[in-house]
Formats: structure tokens, sequence, C-alpha cells
């Protein structure tokens, strides 16, 4: 249920703030202009800003305060960032960039051609710039890559009361302040505290027995959808990232993560729809990219169906034959590659979870081939059903029927081994679904339905 605000859900008064904006926009009302969107959340503000024509985004944009453009900038698609900042003069530029937070601005640079990038790097501090490199050189999809460097950092000799001290000078700059990270002198990490131990414990209670002496880390090479899952499986807040080391260089948030897993997943929807991954929002893309995008395992289906061409051409004789045949092609097809389907959709997500490893594929295998048999058998007499009604003769009723259930047997084995097979690879298992296991089924289903009618029709 949508929150609601004086009766009525925030989807409403959304819907009635951004029609003030535009009236107040239209009567150049530009002061009233300025007070209102100042009353909005920062992403309410982006969502906006993205639905106006760039002129007056840009217009919109510079009547923000600067700490709060700074925050509607880091919402914003990356087109309309890179608008902006073509909009600004480098001193403007620098000032954004300099105040965005470590991660948020990797992302932004990521998105950025690189030309853009080393002139923004050229305008920040010393400071902010080496920080900027140091995580723009690790790995793009490590986790050093999409950490913050703004964390709370206590020396392991401090008391309750002094901790508190520090987070309140400090507070202010950090991304998280409900967890705190203690280090030695090498800045090597000693533990986590939580603040709300803090708070609660004796002021002159060292933090050293406050302290998590064991807790979950990760590095910055770590691939950043396994600290994701790390993060997930422990429920984590904030987790450490140390570097080779083992000195205490940043940490993960849990938006970071958020954006990790909004971004993996839609990878894997795109590459189980035999898509290559989009980097652009589907509005931003143009044509050309979308369709080479699409293009390619469009191809790959292309020269596998030859394959079924082969198959129809050289049972020909059959089909000329039983002409009854034919009518049972697209329900093998359709019946065996949606099975496959099914099946390879739950074991990514499985191995993409951690509920599934290397280790697991024989038994998934076995209780595919049960589940495959069961489905096929009650599939199986429904089609079965069906050629009879239609008066085809039992040969004919008997093939389909024994063809569904192989077919769909197959698909379930097929569509469970593949992915397995392709992480054993180093292939990503998303790859292995749609397109690709659909047009593998529906090869084998046909050659499996024109050897059991050849077979039990006596025919060729």
């Amino acid at each position: 249920m949508s929150p609601e605000r004086g009766g009525k859900t925030m989807k409403e008064i959304r819907a009635k703030i951004v029609a003030s904006v535009e009236k107040l926009f239209g009567r150049k009302q530009f002061k009233a202009l300025k007070d209102l969107l100042c009353t909005m959340e920062p992403v309410d503000i982006a969502d906006v800003l993205s639905g106006k024509p760039p002129a007056e985004r840009v217009f919109l944009f510079r009547l923000l305060p600067k700490d709060l453009a700074i925050d509607v900038f880091e919402f914003l698609e990356g087109t309309e960032r890179e608008e902006l900042l073509s909009s600004f003069t480098d001193a403007e530029a620098a000032a954004v960039i300099e105040e965005m937070s470590d991660d948020d601005r990797t992302a932004l640079f990521d998105e950025l051609p690189a030309k853009t990038v080393k002139k923004l790097l050229f305008h920040l501090s010393p400071e902010e710039r080496k920080i900027a490199n140091t995580l723009l050189n690790y790995p793009e999809d490590s986790a050093g890559h999409i950490m913050t460097t703004e964390f709370i950092d206590l020396d392991e000799t401090l008391t309750a009361s002094g901790a508190l001290d520090t987070i309140r000078e400090t507070a202010s700059k950090k991304e998280t302040i409900y967890t705190a990270f203690v280090v030695d002198e090498e800045r090597r990490l000693k533990g986590t505290v939580r603040l709300e131990d803090i708070i609660l414990a004796s002021p002159d209670a060292p933090v050293s027995g406050l302290m998590d002496e064991h807790p979950v880390f990760t590095s910055t090479e770590t691939d950043r959808e396994e600290a994701a899952g790390t993060m997930s499986k422990y429920d984590l807040q904030a987790m450490p990232v140390l570097d080779r080391e083992h000195r205490l260089v940043g940490i993960l948030t849990f938006d970071d993560i958020l954006d990790v897993v909004q971004e993996e997943a839609t990878e894997d929807f795109e590459r189980m729809a035999g898509i290559s991954p989009v980097e652009e929002s589907y509005m931003d893309a143009g044509v050309l990219t979308l369709t080479r995008k699409r293009f390619t395992w469009l191809l790959v289906c292309i020269v596998t169906q030859v394959f079924s061409s082969f198959i129809l051409e050289n049972y020909a004789f059959a089909l000329e034959s039983v002409v009854a045949l034919a009518f049972f092609i697209p329900l093998l097809i359709d019946t065996g590659g949606n099975t496959g389907t099914q099946s390879a959709t739950l074991v990514i997500r499985g191995l993409t979870t951690g509920e599934l490893s290397g280790d697991d594929v024989k038994k998934v295998i076995s209780k595919e081939l049960v589940l495959g048999l069961l489905l096929g058998g009650t599939l199986g007499a429904l089609a079965a059903l069906r050629a009879l009604t239609m008066g085809t003769g039992y040969g004919v009723v008997l093939t389909v029927g024994i063809s569904v259930v192989a077919v769909v047997s197959l698909g379930n084995l097929v569509g469970s081994l593949m992915p397995f097979a392709a992480r054993k690879f180093g292939i990503d298992p998303a790859i292995m679904s749609g397109p690709f296991i659909t047009t593998v089924v529906d090869i084998i289903g046909l050659l499996v339905y024109f050897e059991v009618a050849r077979r039990l029709l006596g025919l060729g």
C-alpha cells in the first residue's frame, strides 16, 4: 500500500507538485518555483528534470542551492548529467564533482568520455583527485571500484566517549555513521562497532571491548557481485574493503549493493532475452545501438536454425506420408523450448544467489529429469488426446504423446545442464538461456519427433 499523507497517496502528492512546477515555470514565477523545488526530495526533482528539454533542465538545475543541486545531480541519468556538465563553466563543473560522494563520482566518470574525465580530474583538489584516480584504477567490476572512502574510522585506544566525539566531528562528511571501523596505527582493520553500542556503553568503556573482532569484509579485487552476495548473506549495512596489505581503504554501503543487484539483474535479464547488455537506459540508447545489441544472438539463432531446416528436409518423406505430423511441430517446439527455459532460469537463479554450486549438478539433473517425466507425462497425455480428437489415427496419437514426454524431459535436462557448463568454462550462465536453449531444444525435439514417427509408423 502506498504511503499516505492527508488522505492522499505519495503518487498523488508528487503529481500535484509536478503540476505546480509546470504552472510556476509557465508563469515565470521563478522565486516561488525555487522555493517549491527546495521542499522536494532530490530524487523527485531529478524525475521532474528528466522529463524536460535540455535547455529547460539546465535552467531548473541552476535554480537549486548548491548542496541540493549536488544531491539531484547524482540521481540523474548519465546522458542528462553529461548535458548539464557541458553547460557548466569549468569552475561550476568542478564544484559539483568535488562535492559528490566517491562512489557516485566514480560511477559518473565511468559514463563520461575519457577526455571529459581527464578535464574534470584536473579541476579537482589534489586530495579528491588522488581518491578518484585510486578508485578508477581498480577493475570496473571490482569492489574497490564502487567503494567509498567516506567512512568513520576509530583508533582502537579510544573510549566510548572519545569515539562519540570523533563521530560528531566527522559525521557530516561520511557516507554512513551507523557502523564505525576500528583500525590500528597501520590502518589494519581490528573490528567494527555499531553506533548503538557506543551510545549505550559507559563513557569510559574502551572501544576495543565493544567491537566485533571478527568482522565480515571483502577485498578491493573481489568481484562486485560476489561482494554484494556477501553483504546480502550477512545482512550488513556497511562492509569494510581491504587492500592487498589488509589495510582498510574503503567501505561498501547498502545503496552501492542495491545498484549492483539492479545492474546485474538487468544484465541477466537482457542476456536471457538474447540481448547484449545495454549501458544506457532504453530511452537514451540509439536505434543503431539497440539493433547491434540484439542482432548478434538473433544471427546465432538463424545460423542454428539451419540445422532445423536440414532435419525437416531429411524427414520430408515422413511429412509427405503422414501430413498430420506437421500439425504438431509447433506444439513440440514451444513445449520443449519453454520447459528448457524454465529449468535454466531456476538453475541460473540458484547459481547467482549461491543456493547452488558446481557440486550440485548431479542432484539438479536428477531432480529435473523426474520433473521432466512428470510434466512430460501430463502434457503428453493432453497432446495425445488432442491428436485423438482430430482423428489422426492411433499411430500419430502415440507418436505425439511419446515425443512430448521425451522433448519435455530433454528440455529440462538441457536447461539445467547448460548453466552449469557455462559456469565451469567461465561464461555467464544467463547467456545459456532464452533464445540459445530454445534453439538447441528445438533441434533436439524435431529429431526425436521424426525418429519416433519413423519407427512407430514404419516410415522410410
